[in-house]
């Protein structure tokens, strides 16, 4: 699977491509991006989470920041539903 994600918000800009297995790949491509960015001390922090976790907290992050109400996902699979429902991701290639 091959996903585009496209997003900004504050300081937070991503335009990247990301491949996996499946969906908990795909987040876990996105957690290590995003702990990558996120400076020593909050990256440390993102690395420790599970993918699940990540998905969960990110979600939340929208929602406050775009003033949203998506529900946290259960799955990996959800968060990468949701991801491409709210036009922040677009499937390049699916498994």
């Amino acid at each position: 699977m091959k996903l585009q994600i496209h997003f900004q918000t504050g300081d937070l800009k991503i335009n990247e491509l990301l491949e996996g297995a499946n969906a908990d790949d795909i987040v876990a491509a996105m957690q290590k991006r995003v702990a990558t960015d996120a400076g020593f001390l909050v990256g440390a922090v993102v690395r420790n989470m599970t993918a699940l976790q990540f998905a969960r907290e990110a979600t939340r992050r929208y929602n406050a920041a775009l003033k949203d109400d998506a529900p946290l996902p259960n799955t990996c699979a959800e968060f990468v539903e949701m991801s491409i429902q709210k036009k922040f991701a677009t499937v390049v290639e699916a498994v």
